[in-house]
């Protein structure tokens, strides 16, 4: 009897050892999945903080890049009309032209992305926030295409170098200044300034860099049309995606 009463204690004793060891397991592994539950929705309402972040920079970027084109297409119609005053040497005519189109080739500053969200996503790592591989892949599309963009922007400060250096051979340096007023604006002299050379060799030096500076104009214009076409469709396919 006392053998099988100990025996009986014993097995007793197993099953809420047992029965102990199957409860903490669960409330282990429950506070494991709400935890990893918390965990992903943290996750997912960062990351839609950046997307709706990112998406109010696209805005931004479309607006400056509109802006961007804007300016390149006025300055190279301008441009082109310098052009035609040298080449039919009707700037003896038109001096008052001929200064107020060839400061302006000066103007065109470059496009300066609004990348505040995009370098937190690569930079702190948090682009593995963003589940979807397609949106991942047309970010860092955007973001490549704004790097080229201000590539091509530094090219082009660096090709008005030469026109500078020939400029002043041409152009009266003291009559191109009073071509911008006291608040960066430009303005047409009124005394009919004109070129301090003849010489068709320089006049035709300063045109080929009128010329090279034009097609790049017109380069950067179309360039930009396509980043702001770039922009404008992430921006709807971030809305798609997160229903924003």
């Amino acid at each position: 009897m006392e053998v099988h009463a100990h025996s009986h204690t014993a097995r007793k004793k197993w099953k809420h050892y047992l029965w102990e060891f199957i409860m903490l397991f669960l409330a282990v592994f429950c506070g494991f999945l709400a935890e990893y539950k918390l965990e992903h929705i943290i996750e997912h309402q960062r990351e839609e903080k950046y997307i709706q972040s990112l998406v109010q920079d696209l805005k931004t970027d479309t607006a400056n890049l509109q802006v961007y084109i804007n300016v390149r297409k006025e300055k190279r119609v301008l441009m082109d009309s310098l052009l035609m005053l040298l080449s039919t040497g009707n700037h003896k005519q038109s001096g008052n032209e001929t200064y107020f189109f060839a400061r302006q080739v000066f103007n065109g500053p470059p496009f300066v992305s609004t990348d505040g969200t995009m370098q937190q996503l690569k930079n702190a790592g948090n682009l593995r926030l963003i589940k979807n591989e397609n949106i991942i892949s047309s970010i860092l599309a955007y973001d490549a295409s704004v790097k080229e963009l201000k590539e091509w922007d530094e090219s082009d400060i660096r090709i008005r170098t030469p026109f500078r250096e020939i400029g002043g051979s041409v152009f009266n340096a003291d009559q191109l200044y009073k071509a911008m007023d006291s608040d960066f604006k430009f303005v047409r002299p009124t005394n009919n300034p004109q070129l301090i050379t003849d010489n068709p060799i320089a006049i035709n030096s300063i045109a080929f860099q009128i010329q090279y500076l034009a097609l790049s104009c017109l380069g950067n214009t179309q360039r930009g049309k396509a980043l702001k076409t770039k922009a404008e469709n992430l921006i709807e396919s971030l809305k798609h995606q997160y229903h924003l």
